[in-house]
Protein backbone atom coordinates (compact mmCIF):
# COMPACT_ATOMS: atom_id res chain seq x y z
CA UNK A 1 0.00 0.00 0.00
CA UNK A 2 1.35 3.44 -0.87
CA UNK A 3 0.09 6.92 -1.60
CA UNK A 4 0.58 8.98 -4.71
CA UNK A 5 2.15 12.41 -4.54
CA UNK A 6 -1.28 13.90 -5.36
CA UNK A 7 -2.88 12.08 -2.40
CA UNK A 8 -0.09 13.25 -0.11
CA UNK A 9 -0.51 16.86 -1.20
CA UNK A 10 -4.26 16.63 -0.65
CA UNK A 11 -3.65 15.22 2.85
CA UNK A 12 -1.15 17.92 3.72
CA UNK A 13 -3.51 20.69 2.56
CA UNK A 14 -6.51 19.28 4.39
CA UNK A 15 -4.81 18.33 7.64
CA UNK A 16 -2.59 21.28 8.32
CA UNK A 17 -2.08 24.95 7.68
CA UNK A 18 1.61 24.49 8.43
CA UNK A 19 4.09 24.49 5.56
CA UNK A 20 5.69 21.10 5.34
CA UNK A 21 8.08 19.30 3.03
CA UNK A 22 5.67 17.22 0.92
CA UNK A 23 8.45 15.01 -0.44
CA UNK A 24 9.65 14.12 3.07
CA UNK A 25 6.06 13.67 4.22
CA UNK A 26 5.46 11.30 1.32
CA UNK A 27 8.52 9.25 2.17
CA UNK A 28 7.50 9.06 5.83
CA UNK A 29 3.90 8.08 5.09
CA UNK A 30 4.94 5.45 2.57
CA UNK A 31 7.47 4.02 5.06
CA UNK A 32 4.70 3.75 7.68
CA UNK A 33 2.33 2.11 5.18
CA UNK A 34 5.03 -0.42 4.15
CA UNK A 35 5.54 -1.24 7.82
CA UNK A 36 1.78 -1.77 8.26
CA UNK A 37 1.78 -4.05 5.20
CA UNK A 38 4.61 -6.03 6.81
CA UNK A 39 2.61 -6.34 10.04
CA UNK A 40 -0.43 -7.52 8.06
CA UNK A 41 1.64 -10.51 6.86
CA UNK A 42 2.00 -11.81 10.42
CA UNK A 43 -0.27 -14.77 11.22
CA UNK A 44 -2.36 -13.75 14.23
CA UNK A 45 -4.88 -16.58 14.03
CA UNK A 46 -4.39 -17.73 17.63
CA UNK A 47 -3.67 -14.34 19.16
CA UNK A 48 -6.42 -12.78 21.25
CA UNK A 49 -7.09 -9.09 20.52
CA UNK A 50 -5.80 -6.76 23.20
CA UNK A 51 -6.22 -3.12 24.07
CA UNK A 52 -3.46 -3.09 26.65
CA UNK A 53 -0.60 -5.34 27.62
CA UNK A 54 -1.13 -4.70 31.32
CA UNK A 55 -4.18 -6.07 33.11
CA UNK A 56 -5.82 -3.07 34.73
CA UNK A 57 -8.90 -3.03 36.89
CA UNK A 58 -10.55 0.11 38.21
CA UNK A 59 -11.02 -0.09 41.93
CA UNK A 60 -13.83 2.35 42.46
CA UNK A 61 -15.18 3.29 45.83
CA UNK A 62 -18.78 4.02 46.56
CA UNK A 63 -19.60 7.70 46.86
CA UNK A 64 -20.92 8.42 50.31
CA UNK A 65 -22.54 11.73 51.19
CA UNK A 66 -21.28 12.65 54.62
CA UNK A 67 -23.42 15.74 55.08
CA UNK A 68 -25.12 18.36 53.02
CA UNK A 69 -22.92 21.34 52.24
CA UNK A 70 -24.32 24.75 51.46
CA UNK A 71 -23.08 26.86 48.55
CA UNK A 72 -21.82 29.42 51.07
CA UNK A 73 -19.64 26.75 52.73
CA UNK A 74 -18.25 25.66 49.39
CA UNK A 75 -17.37 29.23 48.41
CA UNK A 76 -15.67 29.67 51.78
CA UNK A 77 -13.25 26.85 50.83
CA UNK A 78 -11.78 28.98 48.05
CA UNK A 79 -8.77 31.11 48.73
CA UNK A 80 -9.99 33.50 46.02
CA UNK A 81 -12.15 36.55 46.52
CA UNK A 82 -15.91 35.86 46.35
CA UNK A 83 -18.17 38.42 44.65
CA UNK A 84 -21.94 37.94 44.25
CA UNK A 85 -21.70 34.27 45.26
CA UNK A 86 -19.07 33.59 42.58
CA UNK A 87 -15.34 33.04 42.83
CA UNK A 88 -13.56 36.04 41.33
CA UNK A 89 -10.48 35.37 39.26
CA UNK A 90 -8.03 37.76 37.70
CA UNK A 91 -8.58 38.63 34.05
CA UNK A 92 -6.88 35.95 31.98
CA UNK A 93 -7.88 37.44 28.63
CA UNK A 94 -5.55 40.36 27.98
Amino acid sequence: MSLTQEQIEKLSKNLSKIRIDNEKLGQDINWILRYIDLLNEVDTTWVKPTTTVVEVENNLREDIEIREITPKELLACSGQKVIANQIAISNIMK
